[in-house]
């Protein structure tokens, strides 16, 4: 079904012809999809969209409760791990904007050099690390402070600027809230906003620390039971056996033993026997294995994997830490994406504001060459034939060309024998003289096969009767035998020759 059938459908039967009415075109150009034509109409007038982070929804808090989880152990220690194999990229640049395959203006340029000059009175990895507090918070607001310099905006300075500041409305406008009540969409090229997988539903972004509130407040519950198990049954009993049925002496007795546990010395008297006792069994583990589980939910939602961040119990082989360990660098490069956005946007709006029509510069990282993979596939090269020159791992491995010798390299010249060309020709000659010593058999062979068919052919007085003799004939021949034979002497011989000359050993004879 066309597009104008598939529309005749939606409107009753009643089909619209776009090339020729306006109000078809309009209706293409107009969001169909709002949240006032929606079933969330209620959210509409409401100002800023209610957070709709489902763990803080149900518990009925806001974002802000989630910057005391970094406070335990496993969330700072996993945030740490996360960001770092980010930061410590400190290879990147901002390159001037051009066109696939052509080279940049000078504009562009001269846009590129002034955004790095005003770079450099910022602090860019304390930027970088408040950028990368997005996939933990939903997003992180950066302002942009504009300084007026020779009819220039130059940037005195970036600032990242507490979130719960700020929000989208029911336009899924970004928006300040100004004194803490009404809500207004900020200036454009002021702010920049790092999100963590935001969508239409959610611009706040899909916030990792709010997953881990449920498991850092169960271990916290786990531990307090834990120091209360340990304070009460980790230190040995002292049970006294008293007989009698005087209190006085049972109560002397009593504190005759509280100094013991004091002082670990006491004498006791009244009769009765004095037992030490220490706790045994694993009912203590039971507090320390939930522990141990909620700090690997911290680790998996934070890092998605666990081994980087614990011992694991003393479990797990190496290629499962070397899996667990790929997943990181997976999260780091996602971060790093995510760095690289909000730098491009940054400064896409520096382009906008001091050359419209040019060109903005782009940010990237450096990646540092991998030589381990160049080598191995160098090394298949050489395999399969290929020989390098000095000039190939002076350009692939920026090694110098008096710090290296190439193996059979002799002056610049092809890495095999001088007397490569001299011992190919000996190979053909051979060759032809094998050929030229079985090829007689082989005609002889095929030349009284022939003869012997023309005699059939004679003595035949129909063409059925030939068919019939050839038959026979053909039957108890072996000649076809011989031939084949001949011929994969000839073959089989050139083969080996072949291979036996090029390894360098064949001689003549």
């Amino acid at each position: 079904m066309n597009f104008k059938g598939m529309w005749a459908r939606l409107t009753n039967g009643t089909s619209q012809d776009f090339s020729d009415q306006p109000a078809g075109r309009e209706m293409l150009l107009a969001e169909v999809a709002t949240r006032e034509t929606s079933g969330d109409s209620f959210l509409t007038g409401l100002g800023l969209l209610p957070d709709p982070d489902p763990v803080l929804r149900k518990r009925g808090d806001d974002a802000t409760v989630l910057r005391d989880l970094s406070a335990d152990d496993a969330v700072c220690t996993a945030i740490q791990s996360r960001k770092i194999k980010t930061l410590n990229k400190r290879n990147f640049r901002f390159s001037p904007g051009a066109l696939d395959g052509q080279e940049p203006n000078e504009s562009a340029v001269a846009l590129c050099r002034a955004l790095e000059k005003d770079l450099e009175r910022v602090d860019l990895l304390a930027l970088f690390s408040e950028i990368l507090d997005a996939p933990y918070y939903g997003y992180t607001v950066i302002e942009l402070l504009w300084r007026a310099n020779a009819g220039a905006m130059r940037l005195a300075d970036i600032v990242a600027k507490p979130r719960h500041w700020f929000g989208w409305n029911d336009l899924n406008q970004f928006c300040f809230l100004e004194a803490g009540v009404s809500e207004k969409p900020v200036p454009p090229h002021k702010f920049v906003v790092a999100r963590h997988f935001p969508s239409y539903e959610n611009p706040y972004g899909l916030r990792l620390l709010s997953r881990c509130l449920w498991p850092v407040a169960f271990k916290s519950g786990g531990v307090r039971f834990w120091m209360i198990f340990a304070e009460r049954f980790g230190i040995p009993w002292v049970i006294g056996h008293y007989t009698g049925g005087d209190e006085t002496k049972r109560q002397q007795m009593l504190s005759q033993l509280s100094t013991m546990v004091q002082d670990a010395v006491a004498v006791i008297s009244g009769g009765g026997n004095v037992d030490i006792h220490d706790v045994s069994g694993k009912a203590g583990a039971l507090h320390q294995d939930m522990v141990k589980h909620w700090d690997s939910a911290v680790s998996r939602v934070i890092m998605g994997q666990t081994l980087t961040s614990s011992d694991g119990g003393g479990a797990g082989s190496y290629a499962l830490g070397q899996t667990h360990y790929a997943v990181l660098e997976d999260y780091a490069e996602c971060d790093e994406t995510l760095l690289a956005t909000a730098m491009n946007d940054l400064a896409w709006s520096y382009g906008q504001v001091n050359a419209p029509g040019e060109l903005s510069p782009v940010f990237e990282f450096i990646q540092p060459e991998d030589h381990m993979s160049r080598a191995e596939l160098d090394g298949k090269l050489k395999e399969s034939g290929v020989r390098f020159r000095k000039a190939h791992y002076t350009r692939a491995y920026g090694l110098a060309e008096d710090e290296f010798d190439v193996e059979g390299d002799d002056a610049g010249q092809p890495a095999f024998s001088s007397d490569f060309a001299e011992a190919e020709d000996n190979a053909q000659r051979i060759l032809d003289d094998m050929v030229t010593k079985a090829l007689p058999k082989a005609v002889g062979i095929s030349e009284s096969m022939v003869n012997e068919i023309l005699t059939l052919v004679d003595k035949a007085e129909s063409y059925e009767d030939l068919q019939i003799l050839l038959g026979e004939a053909l039957s108890g021949l072996a000649s076809d035998k011989e031939l084949e034979q001949a011929m994969q002497e000839i073959l089989i011989a050139a083969e080996l020759y072949g291979r036996y000359s090029v390894e360098g050993g064949g001689d003549e004879s």
